[in-house]
């Protein structure tokens, strides 16, 4: 029975699409065909019948390669004399790979040995750099051992249990299976086999049923492994094992800010330079910082220089936190967030996959039989999984901001359908059922404004219990103060609810011990139906004498003389955040704030705003009203309108000066009104430059100014740089700014823009220029290195190298890596790299005949560095002055020669060469050009 035919004009073409060969070691048959000269210029045509390989028994072939003439062939497939077939493909058993034998009278006595083709594309044992796939999804580039087989020509993969692992295997399933006695002997002995974490197994050994497929020309595997084998991870699981704390390197990071005005009203003028400074060192596992500010003015007020923080920092893994040793801020989700000089440790979110880092409800239900179950929100679907009968439960579903009800459907394999809705609102202080959140710092309370630095101890947990509730506490104790925390919250249909309430006692010297209670509500919720996110509302009352940390501390210090600014308390504390939106293009919002204070001096803090953003074909536009007070002041009534219009067409292939124009309009009930306009444009795409000029006029009660400015920004590899200048008729200004960074390393220093909370350093020598992959415009500089600035922690993160620019000498081994980054770590990444003008060799036997196709060549120091195409030519890199080379055919000593080899120097004063060099090579000869 035929299964597929295909028929190829092969005479004279060299480019084929093999696809429809099922084995690769059928390509690789017409390929050699065409490279040993079989084929003459005349068109022929092959045609491949698939037989069924069930019907066909003992020697005759499953696949039989015929030739037929389209017109008069210059040979056929076959060869000359015989009409064996070109190839004998026995068949494929259960337990090995079909057998291709090749007919030698193809290749008309060229001697070559095609014996290790015969189950495939071989491998050489040894270890290679490959990428790897588990069940089609990626898992980075890795360093696998193939292993000779005993008794066999070919060689296999083998991983070790922590490389499996890694992959997402189940390594404790393996070695339990690994464990178990197996027969040793005929004689019904039995023993154990447990390997040690890096020890190399064969991948069946380790996973019986698993399969590998290995593309050596694209040096990627392809592992098949069934999921019964495979851990259950979160979505986003990395293994910590992976987390790379990267190399010992020194930072610095800085940013700075020069003024100067000259103003005709006032009568003055006014310089002043901002430097701010961060700097580190990496060494193992800790990161030391140290931040500070240097600044002059002019005026006579000179130089000062402010250290704002330092500190130490490590993660502690086991824990999923990080543990700092110095200044640092605490996070605020219990208590007031307040500055410490000692000791903390806290939960660390990033270290937890993606799907469990912020709350979502776990859903339960039970299947009758094997059933899709699809949840989704807001007609999204965001999760979907096939299960088993009986129980299920998903624990892991992507956080998707503040929530909105989730609609669960379940499809039984017999077509009854399910439904049932899970509420899902979320306030900051819910956790996932079994996750927790923990803090515990001390040290010396720091507020940047005076000398008083009482000690402090604080202590906060939260848990989620279940489904529905969380349940947080903490105390928070210093001298003469302390304060105690309980609450919890509330995952609801009509929303999401937190409530808690802190008591407090402060002792002041001189006067009394105050005891006040503060309670606070927080709700969320997120109406799908209606498209109504009330994303925060929270309300806070405190008695009149209930006191926080910051208040204790200055109404002890007041004690000693200074304003009573206690007495500025917070009595009630109002805000809200309310989203609606209409339609696709169009939303309102509400956001606003209120606070009173004890003491009745200061008066009531208000402040909120209603605005209508919307968009219209290209333009987008909005209009607000505001209303702010602060203290005893006037209330203050704004409104306005924005209007943002795109410029030139999208589709031309020449690009506008300027890509958009910005317009807004605003007044007050002060009768101020002001009107500002803004056109700006940018260039380049690995280097950007962005630039603009705005204009504005400002017209008070007996006030009028009017200006014009023009600013731009250039990001570079090495940092960012800025400048503006404004004219108006009261004043001319001027400015600049540039910030960035350089790291420290073994290899010398390398400039970069400012870092972000990981960074990597990339090592390619030879390939200056090369351009890093989204890489914020960095390339790899003259002394061979470059600087991704800012990559996730705890996260796979992939740097590449582009090679398009590459110099035409520098060829590179790999062009992309995967790491995960720690916080705060420099991770490195060297990219192997060839150097040296590409060659193309003309390689001949010493008869003068040309080498055959398939022939391996490796360098003096026995390192394979390519093959021998069609004609007896290769092409070669990184062959520079002279040397020799090893050219093998076949497994005897009569079928391999050694290739001397001088490649011509470039002249003195000569332009680079672009082309590639041409040689001759002899087999035990002198080179010759």
């Amino acid at each position: 029975m035929v299964r597929a035919a295909k028929n190829i004009a092969l005479g004279g073409v060299h480019d084929v699409d093999l696809s429809v060969f099922r084995r690769r070691r059928v390509a690789l048959a017409v390929s050699l065909a065409f490279g040993m000269g079989l084929l003459g210029d005349d068109a022929c045509a092959a045609e491949l019948d698939w037989l069924d390989a069930e019907k066909q028994a003992g020697a005759e072939p499953v696949m039989h390669m015929a030739a037929r003439a389209t017109t008069e062939p210059a040979m056929y497939m076959a060869a000359r004399a015989t009409t064996e077939p070109v190839m004998h493909v026995a068949a494929r058993t259960a337990t090995d790979p079909a057998v291709v034998a090749f007919n030698p009278r193809l290749f008309a006595g060229s001697g070559v040995d095609l014996s290790r083709f015969a189950k495939g594309n071989p491998v050489e044992p040894g270890n290679y750099a490959v990428d790897v796939s588990v069940n089609g999804k990626g898992r980075g580039r890795h360093d696998v051992l193939f292993r000779a087989v005993p008794g066999s020509d070919v060689a296999m993969p083998c991983f070790s249990l922590a490389m499996l692992t890694q992959f997402g295997v189940d390594g404790d399933k393996v070695a339990s299976r690994l464990r178990q006695p197996k027969p040793e002997s005929d004689d019904g002995a039995t023993a154990a086999h447990e390997p040690g974490p890096e020890a190399c197994l064969a991948l069946r050994e380790a996973i019986p049923d698993a399969t590998y497929s290995f593309n050596s020309a694209d040096l990627k595997i392809d592992l098949t492994i069934p999921q019964t084998a495979m851990s259950k991870t979160a979505q986003g699981y990395v293994d910590p094992s992976r987390w790379d704390e990267g190399v010992n390197v020194g930072l610095l990071q800085y940013n700075v800010n020069g003024y100067t005005s000259e103003s005709n009203f006032y009568g003055h003028n006014f310089s002043s330079l901002y430097t701010g400074l961060q700097s580190g060192v990496n060494v193992g596992p800790w990161r030391f910082r140290h931040r500070s500010t240097l600044n002059w003015a002019s005026r006579g007020q000179g130089v000062s220089w402010r250290s704002l923080e330092t500190f130490v920092q490590r993660d502690i893994t086991a824990l999923r936190s990080q543990i700092v040793l110095g200044d640092s801020f605490t996070s605020g989700d219990i208590f007031d967030s307040f500055s410490v000089r000692g000791v903390q440790l806290s939960s660390d979110d990033r270290m937890l996959p993606n799907s469990l880092q912020a709350y979502a409800p776990t859903i339960r239900g039970v299947a009758d039989t094997n059933a899709r179950v699809v949840v989704r929100q807001g007609g999204n679907t965001v999760y979907e999984e096939t299960v088993s009968p009986g129980p299920f439960e998903f624990n892991d579903l992507p956080a998707t901001g503040y929530g909105g009800d989730l609609e669960v459907t379940v499809t039984e394999s017999d077509g009854r359908v399910r439904r049932f809705s899970v509420p899902f609102a979320a306030v900051p202080q819910l956790l996932r059922p079994g996750r927790h959140r923990f803090n515990v710092t001390v040290g010396q309370y720091r507020d940047g404004f005076s000398d008083t630095k009482p000690w402090v101890a604080q202590l906060t947990y939260q848990r989620g219990i279940t489904n529905l509730v969380t349940a947080y506490a903490g105390v928070l104790t210093s001298a003469g103060y302390g304060s105690g925390l309980f609450g919890m919250a509330f995952n609801t249909s009509v929303g999401a609810f937190a409530f808690d309430v802190t008591s407090a006692h402060t002792s002041v010297p001189g006067r009394r011990t105050y005891h006040g209670v503060s309670s606070r509500v927080t709700y969320s919720k997120m109406m799908t139906s209606t498209g109504t996110n009330f994303s925060v509302a929270a309300y806070r009352y405190s008695t009149s004498n209930f006191f926080n940390l910051q208040d204790a501390v200055n109404a002890r210090k007041d004690w000693n003389g200074s304003i009573d600014q206690y007495n500025y308390r917070a009595r009630t504390r109002f805000q809200v955040n309310v989203n609606q939106r209409l339609g696709d293009r169009s939303a309102i919002y509400i956001t606003g704030s209120s606070q009173d204070y004890w003491g009745g001096e200061r008066g009531r803090d208000l402040q909120y705003q209603v605005g209508f953003n919307s968009t219209f074909r290209r333009m987008s536009y909005s209009v607000y009203a505001q209303r702010a007070r602060t203290g005893g002041d006037r209330t203050v009534t704004q409104v306005g309108v924005n209007l943002t219009i795109p410029l030139g067409k999208q589709t031309s292939t020449r690009s506008s000066i300027f890509n958009s124009l910005t317009t807004s309009a605003s007044r007050d009930s002060r009768g101020n009104s002001a009107v500002q306009m803004d056109l700006s444009g940018s260039k380049g795409t690995i280097a950007p430059f962005s630039y603009g000029v705005n204009a504005s006029r400002i017209v008070g009660d007996a006030d009028r100014l009017s200006s014009f400015g023009g600013y731009g920004t250039y990001r570079s590899s090495v940092g960012t740089y800025r400048a503006n200048a404004s004219l108006s008729n009261r004043m001319r200004q001027a400015s600049f700014g540039a910030n960035g960074a350089m790291i420290v390393h073994r290899g010398g220093v390398t400039l970069s823009p400012p870092l972000g909370q990981a960074a990597a350093l990339i090592e390619a020598k030879g390939a200056t220029g090369g351009q890093i992959v989204n890489g914020q415009g960095a390339s790899i500089d003259r002394f061979g290195f470059a600087v991704i600035p800012s990559l996730t922690p705890y996260r796979v993160n992939t740097v590449e190298i582009d090679p398009s620019r590459l110099p035409d000498d520098v060829e590179l081994g790999n062009t992309s890596e995967e790491v995960v980054p720690r916080n705060n770590s420099v991770v490195f990444v060297k990219m192997s790299t060839v150097r040296g003008r590409p060659v193309f060799a003309a390689l001949e036997r010493q008869d003068g005949s040309p080498l055959p196709m398939g022939t391996q060549l490796f360098d003096g120091a026995g390192k394979s560095i390519g093959g021998v195409g069609q004609g007896g030519m290769a092409f070669l890199r990184g062959l520079e002055g002279s040397g020799e080379l090893t050219a093998k055919w076949g497994i005897g000593a009569a079928d391999q020669c050694r290739l001397p080899y001088v490649v011509p120097a470039v002249p003195a004063g000569a332009e680079k060469i672009k082309m590639a060099t041409r040689v001759r090579l002899r087999c035990g000869t002198t080179a010759m050009q």
